[in-house]
C-alpha cells in the first residue's frame, strides 16, 4: 500500500532568543518545499519565538519543553515524549557541545534519523570556563547521532574531528540568506541614515549578542580610538544579552554616550547594515560569523578578528586583524575607509559559495529526503518521488 505524506522532522533550536541560529534556521524554513517537509522547532523554556506564526501558516508547531539547565531529566524526558508523540522522521539538533541531552531525548522517543549540528567552537584563553565545558561534552555530541553537520568546514572539523571530515561524514549546511532581500540600493541606504539620524556620520556598525565571545569590550576601547581620530564617527550596537548593561555603563564612563546606539535586537538587519560604513567583528571566536556573509551581500566592508574563519570570506571587502594588535591598530584600518568606496555587487561569489538560500534549501530537502531513503531502505522499505513530492511506500 501506498502512503503519500510529507517528511516530518523535529528542529531543536534550543534557547528562544532572535540569534544567528535561530535566524538561519528561519531562513531556510521560509524557502522549504511545505509540500514536501513538515517542520516543527523545538525551544528550552516557555518563551515563544517572534515568527510562531509563520509556522502555524503551514501548519507546524513551535513546542516548548522543560528547560535543561533547570531539570535536566525532566527536559530530556519532555523531548522524549515529544519525538514518540509526534513520529517524526529526523531528528536535527543544533545545540553544538550540548548536542547529547537533546539527542538522548529523541533516541529514547524512538527517532531512527538523529543529526548533531554544530555552529560554534571555543577559545580557552579568551573564555576559559565556558570553552572549557565545551572541550568537556564536545566528544559526547557524536554518541547517539545517527548522522553529523555543520555550519561550516571549521566548525565540523572542530566538533566532529578532521577525520570525520574527510571521510564526508559531516554535511556542511552553509547559513545561507535570501540575496534578493540583501542587496545594496542607494534609496534604502538613504532612507536608514535618514531615519536612524547617521546622515554626516562615519557609521560602524556591530551585530551580535552582548556575550563576551562577541567582544564588546574591545569594540569600545577601539571606537574610542577612533572616535579621538574622527569626532564625526559613531557606534551602532544591535542586539542585547546578559552584558549589556555593563556595556553600557562602561560607554558611559569613557563620555560615548552621544556617539554609541544601542538598537537591542532588530529584524531589519538587511536594511541597517546598507545604512553603515564599515562593520566591526572582534570575536574571541566564531563557528563561522554569519552576520560577515550578511556584510559582504550588502557589499559592506568588514573589520574582522583572526578568530573568524577563513572560510567565511568569499571577497575582497574582509580585512583581518589578530586579536593580540592594539585597539590603536584596529582604529587605523577601520580609518582607511572613511572616505567611502564604492558599494559594488557580490551575489555571484556567494551563490557560487553556496550561500544563496533557495539552492540551499533544495539541497536541506535533498539531504532529508536521502538520509530517509537509506533508513527505510535498510528496513526493507522503499521510498521514492512523486510529483516533487516525498513519498514513502
Amino acid at each position: 500500500m501506498n502512503t503519500n505524506r510529507k517528511i516530518r522532522v523535529l528542529r531543536i533550536i534550543g534557547e528562544c532568543k532572535s540569534g544567528g541560529t535561530e535566524t538561519i534556521a528561519l531562513n531556510y524554513y521560509k524557502n522549504i518545499d511545505h509540500d514536501r517537509i513538515s517542520m516543527d522547532f523545538l525551544f528550552y523554556g516557555d518563551s515563544l519565538p517572534y515568527y510562531k506564526s509563520e509556522l502555524n501558516k503551514y501548519g507546524d508547531s513551535v513546542i516548548n519543553v522543560s528547560d535543561y539547565t533547570k531539570n535536566l531529566y525532566k527536559s530530556i524526558n519532555d523531548i522524549s515524549k515529544v519525538v514518540k508523540n509526534g513520529n517524526y522522521d529526523i531528528v536535527h539538533s543544533q545545540l553544538n557541545a550540548l548536542n547529547f541531552f537533546p539527542l538522548l531525548g529523541a533516541y529514547l522517543g524512538g527517532a531512527k534519523i538523529r543529526i548533531a549540528a554544530n555552529h560554534s567552537t571555543a577559545n580557552l584563553k579568551y573564555e576559559l570556563k565556558k570553552s572549557l565545558i565545551k572541550y568537556i561534552l564536545r566528544p559526547t555530541s557524536k554518541i547517539l547521532a545517527t548522522h553529523y553537520a555543520a555550519c561550516s568546514e571549521y566548525a565540523g572539523k572542530w566538533c566532529f574531528g578532521e577525520k570525520n571530515f574527510k571521510d564526508g561524514k559531516i554535511k556542511v549546511i552553509r547559513n545561507a540568506i535570501d540575496l534578493d532581500k540583501f542587496s545594496y540600493k542607494d534609496e534604502t541606504r538613504n532612507k536608514i541614515r535618514h531615519n536612524y539620524n547617521w546622515e554626516g556620520h562615519y557609521v560602524i556598525g556591530h551585530v551580535g549578542r552582548f556575550t563576551k565571545q562577541k567582544n564588546h569590550e574591545f569594540l569600545i576601547d577601539i571606537f574610542t580610538d577612533v572616535h579621538k581620530k574622527m569626532p564625526n564617527a559613531i557606534l551602532v550596537l544591535i542586539g542585547d544579552g546578559y552584558l549589556t548593561d555593563s556595556i553600557k555603563s562602561k560607554v558611559h564612563k569613557y563620555g560615548l554616550d552621544d556617539f554609541v546606539q544601542f538598537l537591542g535586537t532588530c529584524f531589519n538587519i538587511n536594511e541597517l547594515m546598507q545604512g553603515m560604513d564599515i562593520f566591526v567583528l572582534p570575536s574571541l571566536y566564531e563557528g563561522l560569523g554569519n552576520v560577515i556573509t550578511e556584510a559582504q551581500a550588502v557589499g559592506l566592508r568588514s573589520v574582522v578578528s583572526d578568530a573568524v574563519p577563513r572560510e567565511v570570506c568569499m571577497t575582497d571587502l574582509v580585512d583581518y586583524i589578530s586579536l593580540n594588535s592594539s585597539s590603536d591598530k584596529w582604529a587605523e584600518t577601520i580609518l582607511k575607509y572613511k572616505d567611502g568606496y564604492v558599494r559594488k555587487r557580490t551575489q555571484k561569489e556567494l551563490i557560487e559559495n553556496g550561500y544563496e538560500i533557495k539552492t540551499a534549501a533544495d539541497e536541506l530537502m535533498q539531504y532529508y529526503s536521502d538520509l530517509l531513503y537509506h533508513n527505510l531502505k535498510e528496513g526493507k522499505k522503499y521510498y521514492v518521488k512523486k510529483s516533487n513530492k516525498s513519498t514513502v511506500s
